[in-house]
């Protein structure tokens, strides 16, 4: 179980949400400010879905299953909360005063295709959404790659990246030029990478021999340089990149060739970290504007919010997993052909594995 991992992006999310906990507070609040950023929060949890992709695919996968497979675990419980954003917006338009409930962007924001709100910004009326256009994309270049033999899939998907964000400057809509020409594309590509690398025998040899913690800590003080430096564009992925790889490298070398941690919180906060993710949003705004407006628009109410709306996203996240996001997942494969009776209680053999090898159990990939 990739448990380093798993909490790690679970840490990710979780830093994202208190990213925007600080932004409302910021915005309505007369007297106080916080100062957070949740740059390698975001950075983190784009570089694992690449290296994601990378580790849970086999010889045997072929390109439309694949990509179907990774589409029904994602877009449910989004298109559930980007219906749920859509009802506040109609009825309490000054919770999401950036939406845009246009037909044409109603329509936009389910596909996941860019286009700028009201606040020009590329975001979706779930404005966390943005991230997941980048996966649906990347999860589809991937999928492409599958055309070609498994020893040359990361480097077709590189090169279909790097192609993209050239061709992307001649696109004529600007949302989409902008959009899909943005180089933080490139952190998909590096997470590829570090998938390719860990299955290389020179660098499992040197996981084995070698201490993670060290490369770990170099990571966590790279990004937090890369942070206060605040750089953007092409130098924000210079200095995010290098140290978020880093450390996705030494967790994931750790989870797979050395000491595992095995905590079941770990695990669950893997689970849950997606929902924490598209949830945290929703109830942000309906508590935010209750504890401000009726409470306090201060300490108080600062104190408030956080004490509030990290766990009932949290709890919600947990409902969400088990009773929506896995009986959904289970019933789309079922329907569209994806599981079969035969394989649903049984993991498909990896024909990479030896008897000697030890079973990786499946990791969604968000």
């Amino acid at each position: 179980m990739l448990n380093s991992l798993n909490t790690l992006r679970t840490l990710s999310c979780l830093s994202i949400a208190i990213f925007h906990i600080t932004e409302f507070v910021n915005s309505n609040s007369d007297s106080v400010r916080l100062y957070f950023t949740a740059s390698p929060g975001f950075h983190l949890f784009l570089l694992i879905s690449g290296f994601i992709l990378v580790h849970i695919t086999t010889p045997n996968d072929r390109p439309v299953p694949f990509m179907m497979k990774r589409t029904v675990r994602i877009i449910p419980l989004y298109w559930a909360m980007t219906a749920v954003a859509i009802l506040i917006v109609a009825f309490r338009p000054w919770l999401f005063p950036k939406a845009d409930l246009s037909p044409e962007h109603i329509l936009m924001s389910f596909l996941l295709l860019p286009y700028y709100d009201l606040h020009d910004r590329l975001h979706p009326i779930l404005f966390v959404g943005w991230t997941l256009g980048y996966i649906i994309l990347f999860y589809l270049m991937f999928s492409v790659s599958m055309l070609a033999k498994e020893k040359y899939r990361v480097a077709l998907t590189i090169a279909m990246t790097i192609g993209l964000i050239v061709s992307a400057q001649w696109f004529p809509s600007p949302a989409f030029r902008n959009f899909y020409g943005d180089p933080i594309l490139l952190e998909f590509a590096s997470g590829c990478l570090i998938g390719l690398g860990l299955k290389q025998p020179i660098v499992i040899a040197f996981i084995k021999r070698t201490p993670m913690w060290p490369i770990a800590v170099a990571g966590i003080i790279g990004l937090l340089v890369a942070a206060w430096l605040h750089y953007s564009g092409w130098a924000k992925i210079a200095t995010f990149a290098p140290p978020a790889a880093l450390l996705v490298f030494a967790c994931a070398g750790q989870d797979i060739f050395r000491t595992p941690l095995r905590n079941p919180i770990f695990k669950l906060g893997g689970q849950i970290s997606y929902g924490i993710y598209l949830i945290h949003p929703i109830i942000l705004p309906i508590l935010g504007v209750a504890i401000f407006t009726r409470v306090d628009d201060g300490v108080l109410g600062t104190i408030l919010m956080f004490a509030t709306v990290l766990p009932l996203s949290i709890a919600l996240a947990y409902l969400s997993f088990r009773y929506f996001e896995t009986p959904s997942n289970k019933w789309l494969r079922t329907a569209l052909g994806l599981s079969s009776p035969a394989t649903r209680n049984a993991a498909p053999r990896d024909p990479r594995r030896t008897p000697d090898t030890p079973k990786r159990p499946y990791q969604a990939p968000y």
